[in-house]
């Protein structure tokens, strides 16, 4: 009896992909294990993303502390800026200025260890929040022409006053043009006169995660434990109109939460249950309630890790950016490891001029990049399918391949395997095998196994022209 499997409009990961193995459950589309693969489209599978640096966007240039902060939106023409370590940064899509302004370094007199964490654009100016010694924080302001003002929260406005230390200060800007800044147990406010440290409190040990404004309320992600390691804790998000004595409203849920990001008045919410080894989820309030939409592994991404790509909500996890959406209205919504984060550990994310850049760092090495080119990393495995007969030997008898047109350097490897690991059979597909070609067909002659699975890489391919598989069809009988 013949038979014959088609993957074709390629997907994310399947169910529990994270528990690893020879999975079978899911859509015959979706992939069991990947790596950097962009399916962002669902007409064809194609490398993900390389990067490149900016230009000084290293540490033997202008980049020499991790960059956390980094505003996700254009300040001036071709310009914005970040923040990390003791340096504010200034920003285009190609470069990272270094004159004899830029970068600036934060020097807060009497303190050390300056340690950058959030920009923020607000009536005109920029201000950018950091931690230092002493357990203690500050907010510093910048008139985006040529005056900083390191210490301005502890020192200019009504109201001055430090901020709590060794905690994240980012910071969001209200429709109702009220400055809020995450302060610890506290939010703090400043509405262009006045400074307040301690606009809403939260019980003692909560610490403030991310703040983001929408539908004309503030969001607040706060963990209520000091506990480190794998222990179980507790969290919440706080919904605050911003102006009165208490929240209004208060999501609790067991675990610790990360950033928040706002996609078209929808709140997403990050958060860890570590209970599971895909406890990392992304989920997004409804009315009182969290909806899990996906799991993932590597970590919650900070405030500073999560931006939008293409119709896609992209965030770091761990040391690699996952992608979450469907692109358009009509297509299914998809998970996938979309892309390298750089080096080891993955600092601020974001994409002000359209491209997505992200900067990283590894010991001594810094780097802010942006999405270039194809990683030569990518690799994409399909679920294990079953080709056994009522008592006959399953063969498979040819496969056959579509994709885009191959350019120079081109190329994809193809295999496969069997529950057992075994390769069943193996090949490519390249320009130099088969010029311009669309399509590529390979007799397997009657191989026989009770099962397998394809697996790709494109390890030998290049990253300047890709392929862009369309599909890939399995024939086969059984005997």
């Amino acid at each position: 009896m013949a038979w014959s499997i088609e993957i074709s409009n390629f997907s994310g990961y399947a169910p529990q992909w994270w528990t690893g193995g020879y999975l079978s459950y899911g859509n015959k589309n979706q992939s069991s294990s990947m790596l950097y693969a962009d399916v962002s489209n669902p007409n064809f599978l194609t490398q993900g993303p390389g990067l490149a640096n900016l230009t000084n966007g290293t540490q033997a240039a202008a980049v020499t502390t991790l960059i956390k902060g980094i505003l996700d939106q254009a300040v001036t023409s071709d310009a914005t800026y970040g923040v990390g370590g003791t340096e504010l940064y200034k920003i285009s899509a190609s470069a990272v200025t270094s004159d004899g302004t830029w970068p600036h370094t934060i020097d807060k007199a009497a303190v050390t260890d300056e340690e950058g964490e959030d920009v923020a654009l607000y009536q005109g100016n920029l201000y950018y929040t950091y931690n230092h010694s002493g357990s203690v924080g500050d907010i510093g302001k910048y008139d985006l022409s040529s005056t900083f003002d390191d210490d301005w929260g502890s020192t200019t406005p009504t109201g001055f006053a430090a901020l709590q230390g060794a905690v994240p200060h980012p910071m969001t800007v209200g429709e109702n043009d009220v400055l809020y800044i995450a302060n610890g147990r506290y939010v703090a406010s400043y509405d262009g006169t006045t400074f307040i440290p301690q606009a809403l409190d939260f019980p003692s040990g909560t610490i403030i995660q991310d703040i983001k404004w929408a539908s004309n309320r503030l969001f607040i992600s706060a963990n209520k434990s000091s506990l480190t390691g794998n222990n179980k804790n507790q969290a919440s998000v706080y919904v605050w109109d911003g102006t009165t004595d208490s929240w209004e409203m208060e999501i609790k849920l067991m675990g610790t939460t990360g950033g928040l990001h706002v996609r078209n008045g929808v709140v997403f919410v990050f958060y860890h249950d570590i209970t599971s080894t895909g406890g990392y989820k992304i989920a997004y309030i409804s009315g009182s309630s969290l909806v899990d939409l996906a799991n993932f592994t590597g970590g919650v991404p900070a405030f500073y890790q999560i931006t939008d790509y293409k119709d896609f909500i992209l965030w770091a996890g761990g040391a690699n950016l996952f992608a979450f959406g469907s692109g358009d209205k009509d297509a299914p919504v998809k998970l996938f490891l979309f892309a390298d984060g750089g080096y080891s550990t993955v600092g601020g994310l974001s994409a002000p001029f359209g491209t997505t850049m992200v900067a990283s760092n590894e010991t001594t090495s810094y780097k802010l990049a942006k999405f270039s080119g194809y990683d030569l990393n990518t690799t994409w495995n399909s679920l294990m399918f079953d080709i056994t007969g009522n008592g006959r030997v399953s063969k498979i008898n040819a496969v056959r391949l579509n994709f885009g047109a191959l350019a120079s350097g081109a190329r994809m490897d193809w295999s496969l395997v069997n529950s057992q690991g075994t390769t069943v059979y193996s090949d490519h597909i390249s320009y130099a095998k088969l010029g311009g070609a669309t399509t590529a067909y390979f007799p397997l002659n009657g191989k026989v196994t009770p099962d397998f699975r394809v697996e790709l890489s494109f390890a030998n391919g290049s990253a300047t022209n890709n392929v862009q598989l369309r599909n890939f069809k399995v024939y086969g009988d059984t005997d």
